[in-house]
């Protein structure tokens, strides 16, 4: 394609990283960077996926890529496996050639050998094996009768001392390990991978790109099918692992684990944050309400100033006015920021205040065909604004539980009843209580048809439906726009009890972000089956769990009863340590005012010489703003028309560019204050 290039070439190359085991570690014991698209395009169609990604991904990392669903990250790996060609831009791929041994993952991905579970896991080790099927060969040969034995002997050492140096005699117990490390019992391993299931298969193609990526491991959504001690497993292989991983996952409990750099892709384009995900989601929203801020005040400006050249353009100022113009004309103009990225605190208040207590159970059990899947609820109560989650492992009974609360089945024993002005909305997975023949406005419109129309759309803007979203038709909508819109209906329908049965399911981040806000702004009593950790870490006070045919509550979040509900059997639950910890965002600190400058004196002199300095002090901010977006434009230009096989420089150019970015929005604030005091002081 035009415009494209690929480099594959040798590289400069300076580190420390231990030895590998490939042929060729030599060559690579020193590389630094393994993979890098620069200002990647890419359209299919009329349809622009990657717009201007730009990424570098160096030995010793550990990349979390996040973005919405259709956002271009399954693209983005795409191209770095060679399965895509850009329109335009560089990419650097992670080759054989190069000596890289890469590990890909995806759901898609289909068995390459019809064998066992185990045989199909050790095709990862395609030149090991090939290397012990030769070596078998060869030993036939040396009981051939005229055969040149020594130019067998001498072939035979170096395929030997090749399966030595690959580690061959391990292959199999590495294989097998890493099975039973994801849920195989070991007479599994001896199964036909065709008769799997889609999540066995899942799981055993994701041993297989464990066992192949040695040096980088591409992972797209790798815990959508592990159980729990499965993806603590994951976390602690990614965190020991000598590979650098970039795994593509919504899970943000994952990524806070093992992210130390999140790579967001949002509107075909790409930003780089050092840490982990609650890190990111910090540094995020700092950057947006700076950018609104900027933002604000640059449309302040530019309307004073347009009102001024507008007043004075024919009169005395003409002069003035003409220079203003000028200096407007060569202002670089802010975009608006994305608001819907930044958490927007609201509130539910409850329609109608409930009693004290919510919900009572008694004696209450559940099961199937008569038999209990856990002993009685003798006696077990929830309270009015309660955030209750229900934890266990797949089959307990925790779903089957809502149902019965929910009047769907009979209870087997005991029941349930609500308490005084309760009144019960229940979400499952199936969103029942959306009308196919809707809108997204008249699935609201319907529950309260009287209401104004602004009144129902900003409702429905607290589910992060706006715009053009509100027309959009119920069969439309994605899995996590249903699921919003059903928790939606029950909201405005007057629910002060909300049974939730695993809200966020197939969302992406920003569709689980919006479902949490909603929980936590609910004044209501809520009772949700999930194995979300990052959700139960945001906004469960207390949890039933169900394990081995019983329940138990403990009052308390996740973070403080995290043992218990990982069902670490046999340890003391004790305080998290810090760095294991799900880091929740913090509430933000209460900001100082900024200091004003002191007013000046009533004295028409003195008042003339703050005005002055003020409006040197702005000029010289203005121009030290154009000065860094200038740099910024041209190192742009740099980074674009740079050689990519030159890491050194182009990580410097990478390097530079961050800090220039830093560097500018200091300078915009330094604008701003200075702007802020040029207006007090003309007053």
């Amino acid at each position: 394609m035009h415009g494209m290039q690929e480099v594959s070439g040798s590289i400069p190359l300076s580190s420390t990283k231990t030895e590998a085991t490939n042929p060729v570690a030599s060559f690579r014991r020193t590389a630094q960077m393994l993979a890098s698209l620069n200002h990647a395009f890419l359209s299919f169609g009329p349809h622009e996926v990657l717009k201007d990604v730009t990424w570098a991904i160096q030995e010793d990392e550990c990349w979390g890529v996040i973005g919405r669903n259709g956002a271009g990250k399954s693209t983005v790996f795409k191209v770095l496996l060679g399965e895509l060609e850009l329109d335009n831009g560089t990419v650097v791929r992670p080759t054989a050639e190069r000596g890289i041994r890469v590990g890909h993952y995806a759901q898609d991905l289909v068995p390459a050998t019809g064998g066992t579970v185990l045989e199909e896991a050790m095709a990862a080790f395609g030149d090991v094996e090939s290397l012990q099927h030769e070596m078998r060969e060869l030993e036939h040969r040396m009981a051939e009768p005229g055969v040149d034995l020594e130019a067998v002997m001498a072939r035979y050492q170096d395929v030997q001392e090749s399966f030595e140096r690959l580690d061959g005699f391990t292959i199999r117990s590495r294989a097998e390990s890493i099975l039973f490390a994801l849920g195989f019992a070991p007479d599994m391993l001896e199964k036909s991978v065709l008769e799997l299931s889609g999540g066995q298969k899942s799981r055993v193609m994701l041993a297989k790109a464990i066992l192949q990526g040695q040096d980088l491991l591409l992972l797209d959504e790798p815990t959508n099918h592990l159980d729990l001690p499965s993806l603590r497993w994951l976390e602690s292989f990614i965190n020991g692992t000598n590979a650098t991983v970039a795994v593509i996952s919504h899970d943000r409990y994952f990524l806070d684990r093992i992210a130390t750099s999140i790579l967001e892709i949002e509107l075909g384009r790409s930003r780089s944050y050092e840490g982990n995900y609650t890190e990111f989601i910090e540094k995020k929203e700092a950057e947006i309400e700076i950018a609104e801020r900027h933002f604000e005040r640059q449309q302040e400006y530019i309307k004073r100033q347009e009102d001024y050249i507008r007043r004075n353009i024919a009169g005395q100022d003409t002069k003035i006015a003409r220079g203003r113009r000028t200096q407007l004309g060569k202002l670089q103009r802010l975009e608006k920021p994305l608001k819907d990225r930044r958490r927007i605190k609201f509130s539910f208040p409850e329609t109608q205040r409930s009693g004290d207590t919510a919900l009572v159970l008694d004696k209450a059990s559940v099961g199937w065909d008569g038999v209990p899947l856990f002993a009685p609820l003798e006696h077990f109560q929830i309270k009015r604004g309660q955030k209750l989650a229900i934890v266990g492992l797949n089959g307990t009974g925790k779903s089957t539980l809502l149902k019965a609360i929910a009047g769907e089945i009979e209870f087997l024993s005991g029941g349930s009843r609500l308490g005084s002005q309760v009144k019960l909305g229940y979400f499952d997975q199936h969103h029942k209580n959306l009308d196919a023949r809707n809108t997204v406005f008249q699935q609201i419109q319907a529950v309260v048809p009287m209401a104004p129309k602004q009144d129902v759309l900003g409702f429905l803007a607290k589910f992060s439906f706006r715009g053009d979203d509100v027309d959009k038709p119920v069969t439309v909508l994605s899995g996590g726009e249903r699921a919003r819109l059903s928790v939606a209906t029950l909201i405005r329908e007057g629910v002060n009890l909300l049974l939730l049965d695993e809200p966020t399911n197939h969302m992406d981040i920003h569709s689980m972000e919006a479902m949490e806000d909603t929980i936590l702004s609910f004044t209501g009593a809520v009772v949700v089956v999930t194995h979300d950790r990052y959700l139960l870490g945001r906004v469960a006070d207390s949890i039933l769990r169900v394990h081995e045919n019983r329940t138990e509550f403990r009052e308390g979040g996740y973070e403080d009863n995290q043992a218990w509900v990982d069902l670490d059997i046999g340890e003391e639950p004790e305080e998290p340590k810090e760095e294991e910890k799900p880091r929740r965002k913090a509430e933000a600190a209460p900001q100082p005012p900024k200091s004003q400058p002191q007013k000046p004196q009533p004295v028409d002199r003195e008042r003339q010489k703050t005005v002055k300095r003020w409006e040197r002090k702005v000029q010289e901010a203005e121009a030290a703003v154009a000065d860094l977006e200038g740099r910024l434009a041209g190192l742009a230009r740099d980074l674009a028309a740079a050689d990519p096989a030159d890491w050194e420089l182009f990580g410097a150019k990478l390097d530079a560019q961050k800090a220039l970015e830093t560097e500018l929005a200091y300078a915009m604030s330094a604008w701003e204050e200075a702007q802020t005091s040029l207006e007090e002081a003309q007053k």
